[in-house]
């Protein structure tokens, strides 16, 4: 029997109730953000006009979260992925094979354009599960983009040929791509071009506009109709290859589920900062539904100061997790007050006094998604 109920559980205020939250170690996958520094400056990326200082994670702060994280008996995924590019951390490659080698699944998230034979190699001597390729089709319309599908479809045979030169089916391949109005039919075309190239599985994901300019690019909100028009088209052009693909939504719905939260999810920054979400890691401006507003970093604690256990179990983060599995939190996109309130001009709070805001998020009416 526990001798001190207070390390037992976390105790939260909820309208007239007092809920117990249970300290489980219930951690089940970290993302890890290695870098948030690029090697290509997409149009579409979250921190293309953002003033955040960009860098790399220290090696010692690798070294000592893959040692904390042993505390978590329920995890099962590092993803190496992040804002940034992990390939361009000079000790990715010693990274992944160390998260390997303590039993847990490795997966990876990378543009590809640092990928080659070697790094390849590297990929499966480390022995990592999956790797998504965030990949664009060629009819986008945003230019800066220096990796058109080709370049990364020929990275992705690379990977393929080493993989079955070493004998092995691991990494598996998959692909990550933003639809946008200009690139559907690009996407629509893809499918028997990323079979052949060893591709087993494709996340789709909506645009997050990132500017003005760029809202007029998405492929949401429309009706329920025009949502199943969509999704059959792009469902039976990906099935007929033998293709599993997951799709976002295109209309709104009053569902809201959190993925981040009900996988058991945290995103560890390159400098330390632990956040619940990739929305809420970095400060960025979005435009959602049309209207601007000013995401907020937040972070629930810091490895530089303090273990991810503590930090895990601080009853803010507690808290945050609990109401959100339970989608106890204000709902923006459904208030007729959307149009003359100023809570939805950021993520700082909102109307029911909640920190950070989760009230208008994309993420959680599964209009856009992450692999």
């Amino acid at each position: 029997m526990p001798t001190n109920p207070s390390r037992e559980a976390v105790l939260m205020g909820f309208d007239d109730s007092v809920v117990s939250i249970p300290r489980d170690r219930r951690l089940r996958k970290v993302y890890l953000e290695l870098s948030s520094l690029c090697n290509l400056d997409c149009p579409i990326c979250f921190l293309k006009n953002s003033p955040e200082v960009r860098g790399d994670m220290d090696p010692g702060l690798v070294n000592d979260l893959l040692a904390q994280l042993r505390g978590f008996p329920r995890l099962e995924w590092v993803h190496f992925g992040g804002i940034g590019e992990p390939l361009v951390h000079p000790r990715v490659f010693e990274a992944m094979t160390l998260a390997r080698s303590r039993g847990w699944k490795v997966r990876l998230t990378t543009n590809g354009t640092l990928l080659d034979t070697a790094g390849a190699r590297a990929l499966v001597r480390a022995g990592v599960d999956v790797v998504d390729f965030s990949l664009e089709a060629g009819a986008v319309s945003f230019p800066g983009r220096d990796s058109p599908a080709e370049a990364t479809l020929e990275t992705m045979r690379i990977l393929r040929d080493v993989r079955q030169a070493g004998g092995s089916a691991f990494p598996e391949i998959r692909a990550a791509i933003v639809l946008t109005v200009s690139n559907l039919e690009g996407v629509r075309a893809l499918p028997p071009l990323l079979k052949e190239a060893g591709v087993r599985g494709v996340s789709l994901s909506n645009l997050v506009p990132t500017s003005e300019a760029m809202v007029s690019q998405a492929l949401y909100p429309v009706s329920l109709e025009g949502e199943a028009s969509l999704q059959q088209a792009l469902f039976l052009a990906f099935q007929r290859e033998g293709l599993n693909v997951t799709l976002p939504r295109f209309a709104l719905s009053s569902e809201r589920h959190c993925a981040f939260v009900r996988s058991e999810s945290a995103v560890i920054r390159w400098d330390g900062s632990v956040s619940p979400c990739y929305r809420l890691a970095h400060s960025y401006e979005e435009w959602v539904l049309g209207r601007k507003k000013q995401v907020c970093a937040h972070s629930f604690g810091s490895l530089a100061s303090e273990p991810l256990e503590d930090i895990w179990d601080e009853k803010l983060f507690a808290g945050f997790r609990w109401r959100l599995r339970r989608a106890l939190y204000a709902s923006c996109l459904d208030c007729n007050l959307l149009p003359v309130c100023e809570y939805p001009k950021t993520t700082e709070s909102d109307c029911w006094g909640d920190t950070p805001a989760c009230s208008d998020c994309l993420w959680d009416r599964n209009l856009v998604r992450c692999p």
